[in-house]
């Protein structure tokens, strides 16, 4: 065999064994996969019990939570992987305190940044968040009560799965945006929803044709009630809450700030101011 012969088999040789080798490793990891985590694309860089959240950064993109009976703090490998993406993770006493601290390096990857949720926290629950320069979002929650303190520029959103809360406790300041509305995850329960619809037609000539209409799905229903609302809100902060009926509100606003109510919940607001004066 010639001696160029020899080295191009030693050069394929070598290629299939690297191949091999690869897909070897990579059929491991795949393995190791907890396939029955929706979330496996994300790596968890803390999994200490927690109540509360202290959060600062994260503005410019989305940092969700979710219940969950473990608690984790997870970020998405693909962002730590390719991005450099990093956030310093602590627990102290019962709080979580969280510094995103990363900015975008170009605007494409600040635009990529405004379309992914890099952070995921879960916990049994969260009692209280309080955030400055963020852009956090509760989803799915189950828990009937819940303090927020906002500043900086950030946004805050509340998903609920529970139509009817206790109480929620707001402190807003500088340019912040809190709004409280139902989960998309949470469906109509209606005795006469999603049950088959009967129709009978009599025919021309005699007889009767019967059709079945197929069961409807669940509608989603926006509406939720709020038993006490504490509001303090400054600057040019605003709070939504406008889909659910408050049975006690109590708000202080500053003169720029403003709040979103129901027609119910303005009507019982006004009319309290009016017994005052």
């Amino acid at each position: 065999m010639k001696l160029t012969s020899r080295i191009l088999l030693a050069i394929g040789i070598v290629l299939i064994s690297g191949i091999l080798s690869s897909n070897i490793i990579l059929k491991k990891q795949y393995d190791a996969i907890d396939k029955s985590d929706v979330y496996w694309t994300y790596d968890k860089i803390l999994q200490q019990p927690f109540k509360h959240l202290n959060i600062i950064g994260g503005n410019e993109t989305n940092i969700f939570y979710e219940p969950s009976a473990k608690p984790s703090v997870r970020v998405l490998k693909e962002w730590v992987r390719y991005h450099g993406g990093e956030v310093k993770a602590a627990i102290r006493n019962d709080t979580l305190f969280l510094d995103f601290d990363y900015k975008p390096a170009n605007n494409y990857e600040k635009f990529w940044m405004q379309k992914i949720t890099p952070v995921r926290i879960f916990s049994p629950e969260l009692l209280s968040v309080t955030g400055n320069n963020t852009h956090f979002e509760m989803q799915q929650l189950k828990q009937k009560t819940v303090t927020v303190n906002m500043s900086g520029k950030s946004k805050f959103e509340v998903e609920s799965l529970v139509p009817d809360m206790d109480s929620i406790n707001i402190t807003q300041r500088d340019s912040t945006s809190v709004v409280f509305e139902m989960s998309p995850d949470y469906r109509k329960k209606d005795k006469d929803t999603g049950k088959n619809a009967t129709t009978i037609i009599h025919l021309k000539h005699g007889g009767t044709f019967t059709s079945i209409k197929s069961p409807q799905q669940n509608a989603f229903d926006e509406t939720m009630s709020i038993n006490a609302v504490t509001a303090n809100i400054k600057d040019y902060s605003i709070l939504d809450i406008g889909h659910a009926q408050i049975e006690k509100l109590k708000a202080n606003l500053a003169d720029r700030s403003a709040i979103v109510l129901s027609g119910d919940a303005l009507k019982k607001f006004a009319n309290s101011v009016d017994k005052k004066q």
